[in-house]
């Protein structure tokens, strides 16, 4: 079986309907850690799905996507200080 990677993905629109979309599709696949900020343990061909259905619907011109992974030794060291997810009466 393929090994997870932990990814952080991270994102910035203008478009409240494609911050909507881009919420909903990550939440299939990762935990939410800020507004528009994601954990998600990845295999690499799903890595490679979520990468290109992203690519589909993000806004090249106004819209900013980022992924990040995290060695597994790294994962460990995280600092967590505060809130480690959106309140439970947080709105899209």
């Amino acid at each position: 079986m393929e090994p997870e990677q932990l990814w952080v993905i991270a994102y910035d629109t203008p478009s409240n309907r494609r911050r909507r979309k881009l919420a909903e599709l990550l939440l299939g696949y990762g935990q939410r850690v800020q507004w528009s900020v994601f954990e998600c343990r990845l295999r690499r061909s799903e890595l490679q799905r979520l990468s290109s259905r992203l690519q589909r619907l993000i806004h090249e011109q106004e819209d900013s996507l980022r992924l990040w992974p995290i060695p597994d030794r790294s994962c460990a060291q995280v600092i967590r200080l505060g809130r480690s997810e959106p309140p439970p009466d947080w709105r899209d």
